[in-house]
Parts: C-alpha cells; structure tokens; sequence
C-alpha cells in the first residue's frame, strides 16, 4: 500500500517508517497536516496514517479538510492517551481507525490489514458491479433516463424469445446493437445472430438470400445453398429496413411468420425453421401502410412488440460517455481530452448523423488533433456554428429570474459568437471584418475588447 504519514516527532515517525517498510508499504514521511494535505492533492494514496497534534495544521482540520475532498481515503488517527477525546472525535467526522500512543506497531499492523481488506473487498464489488452491468448489455453504452427506458423495455422482450420485434429509429440510433442486446438477453443467446439490410440487395437476390435455393431455381444456381433463415436456425435473425422490401418478398415474411416454414427458390417443398424475427426501420410501418407500401397483415405479426431508438440529441447526458467509450475502444495512439467548453459544445451539438456520426467525429480528431486537450475552438465549424447559444447557456438564461439580466446576457452571447465568426472567417482583420458586418473599426474594437476577443 502507498501510505501518508504525517507526525511532527521525528522519532515516532521514523520508528513506523522503518517498520512498514519492512512490511513492503511505501511509505511518505511529512512532519505536519498542512504538507500532508498539499500532497493528497498531487499525489493518490491508499492510506494516510496522521498524529493529532501537529503544527501548521492539525490531524483534526487535516481528516475534516479530507472528508470534504474525498470521502473515500481511509484515515488512521494517532492521539495521546491522556486526550481520547480526539480519537473520538475523529471517528465521528470519518476516521477509519484510531491508535494511541506509546504506539504498539503490531496492533498498527492488524489495522492496516483490516483496512486494506476493506480496500479490496470494494474493489472486488465495484469490478463486479461494473461487470454485471457491462454483461446487462454491453451493446448498448449511455445511463441517460432514454436509454435507460431502452434497456428496460430489451429487458421484457428479451424474457419471451418467440415474438417478433420491431426496433424504429433514425440512421445511426443503434438499432442493430439494439437487436443484438435483445439475443444476448434472451435464451437465444449462443445461437446464431444473422443480420441483413433489406433495402441494400435487390428484390431477387435479397430473396434468395433468405431463403436459399435449389440446384437449378435460376441460372447460375449450380448448387443447393441453404439462405440466412436457415443459418439463424436457434437464434435470431435481424431484418434491417424491413419496410423497403417488396410486395413478392413481404408475403413470404408473412408466411414464416404464420407457419415457421419457409420454402427455398426452386421447389415445393417447405422445411420448418426456429427463429425469432427482429425488424428495423427508419420509418413507421403504419405510415407505410397508409401509402400502400407495407402489408397490414404482416405489419401485426411482426410489429408484436416495439421499441424506439432515440435520437442522440435526445440523450445528450449520454455524449460525455459515449466519447470516452469510443476514445477506449480507438486505436490511437495517444488518448485526447476536451476542456469543458469543448465537451458543453459537443453535448449542445444535434450530431443528425446520431451515434454513428460522434464515433466518426471520435475517430478523426484522435487521428488529425494537434494536441491532447481539445479546446472549443479547436471543434469542426459545423459544431461551433450549430448555434448560437448552446443548450447550457439557455438553460441558464430561462432559468434566471431576472428578465433585464438574461436579456443581457442573452445579447451579450449573441454578440460575442456572432463577432468570432465573423472575425474567424475573415482571418482576423479588422477592417474587412467591420465592412462586413457593417460596423465601424472603433465600434468593432471595443467590442473585441469589451469579449476579449483579441487574445
């Protein structure tokens, strides 16, 4: 363990250096609570061992300093005999443990081991923890209250795997990882998870896909081949786009759907197949309906139960964790951070291309950034421009109680992103910056000094 200990006796300190080396802990020496506590704060320890009576800053003042930092550092107090009273108190505001002097090292000993078992157990049930909920459904990374209904919903489908399920939601929502959580969940899982995009093969060749076919169904048909219904036999098969697909093929659907059978190109003959259908589309199946492009009896066997992916822009409490998922999962090299100003701007962005356009964005600015901390202007303009006034600062401003001054400061933000742009998109001149927005050069300098803009 790396341990803190702080005793202004030289001799006493020394004396349980010595011996907890020797019990192979690193050990820190300082002789008061001030140093102890400039060191907590550059420094992560596993225990801090503290003397009550100590100049410059008491043990006392030290573990209250602790507790409001972080409440988690286990603490060991040592006090007199005579004052017990300490060690009392100190217990009360959050001392782990407490020794009294003359020390008995062995004692010292067994309250280390007690704590560092203590350490241990908690890291065991926060792995675990994070395991379980890793194992719930890794697919799916978010803790946002709409992702959070997600799972919960994957969950019910997921405890009956024999009805169908259609999964809605914009390009880049997740719906495939959605599908694959509801198969891992399920007793499915293990089995096969076949997935195909309905709308990227034509109508026949998606058809034999399916399927399969005969020896001699077509031409160029040299072989029997068994299609993706067969080969998700057991598990899942995962329809995406199923409203693209055609008339002919939608029938068919219908029929395994009815039947569990399904009758390959070029033959009569119908084999039984066990698969739980899973369907995706970016649009409504009823709006199809309504235009003639999706059959109403298939529409309610396969849309049994349904879950709708929301938009990013619509869980944006989970943007922070997603960027550090997809920075975790990236093969860069060095590992970027964004300032808060950068991360507020990304959580304000709508990202239209939802999840798979942030991972896209995650991708080349580890590639492409010239450095490690990404600022807000270091962020694409179409993030930077997206808006005027971000999500947080609205929230601020609707928030205030003060008309006048969130008028103010409404003006204020308008005028000082609309100057930046402005600025930025003409290099930093002055001039051609103040005949473009029709503004005097006086005017536009006192406002770049008024924003501090020109630094």
């Amino acid at each position: 363990m790396k341990i803190l200990l702080a005793d202004d006796d030289a001799t006493i300190r020394s004396g349980i250096e010595t011996f907890l080396k020797s019990q192979n802990h690193k050990i820190v020496p300082v002789s008061n609570g001030k140093e102890a506590l400039e060191l907590t704060e550059k420094e992560k320890f596993d225990l801090i061992i503290s003397d009550v009576q100590m100049p410059l800053l008491d043990g006392i003042e030290l573990l209250k300093t602790l507790r409001e930092k972080d409440g988690t550092i286990p603490v060991i107090i040592i006090t007199a005999f005579a004052s017990i009273e300490n060690a009392v108190k100190a217990m009360k505001i959050g001392a782990n443990d407490y020794l009294t002097k003359p020390l008995n090292l062995e004692e010292l000993k067994i309250k280390i081991e007690k704590i560092k078992s203590e350490i241990e157990l908690k890291k065991e049930n926060s792995e675990l923890k994070e395991k379980l909920r890793r194992i719930e459904f890794p697919e799916i990374i978010g803790e946002s209250k709409a992702i959070k209904e997600v799972k919960k919903i994957i969950t019910k489908v997921a405890s009956n795997d024999t009805i169908p399920v259609m999964l809605y939601g914009k390009s880049g929502t997740g719906k495939e990882l959605a599908a694959r959580a509801i198969h891992n969940a399920g007793k499915r899982r293990g089995k096969p998870f076949v997935a195909v995009n309905c709308a990227a093969l034509p109508e026949e060749l998606l058809e034999s896909e399916l399927f399969g076919y005969v020896k001699g169904a077509f031409t160029g048909a040299v072989n029997d081949k068994d299609g993706l219904f067969k080969a998700a036999d057991g598990g899942t098969l995962f329809l995406d786009e199923v409203g693209e697909t055609s008339p002919r093929l939608q029938a068919k659907l219908l029929r395994v759907l009815q039947d569990f059978q399904i009758q390959p190109l070029g033959t009569t003959k119908s084999f039984p197949v066990n698969v739980r259908l899973i369907g995706a589309s970016n649009r409504r199946l009823q709006d199809l309906i309504e235009s003639g492009k999706f059959r109403e009896d298939l529409f309610y066997r396969i849309n049994v139960a349904e879950i709708t992916l929301p938009n990013l822009c619509e869980r944006t409490d989970d943007v922070p964790i997603l960027i550090s998922h997809f920075m975790s999962t990236s093969n860069a090299e060095r590992k970027i951070s964004f300032t808060k100003e950068a991360m507020d701007a990304l959580v304000d962005y709508d990202w239209p291309g939802n999840i798979r356009e942030l991972e896209n964005f995650v991708k080349t600015i580890s590639l492409f950034a010239e450095k490690e901390i990404i600022e807000k202007e270091d962020l694409p303009e179409n993030i930077l421009n997206a808006s005027f006034t971000g999500k947080h600062e609205w929230n601020n401003l609707l928030n205030s109680s003060d008309f006048q001054e969130a008028q103010k400061s409404a003006l204020e933000n308008f005028e000082k992103k609309f100057l930046e742009y402005h600025l930025k998109k003409n290099d930093g001149n002055i001039s051609r910056t103040a005949d473009a927005i029709n503004l005097s050069r006086v005017s536009l300098h006192k406002k770049i000094n008024q924003y501090g803009l020109g630094n």
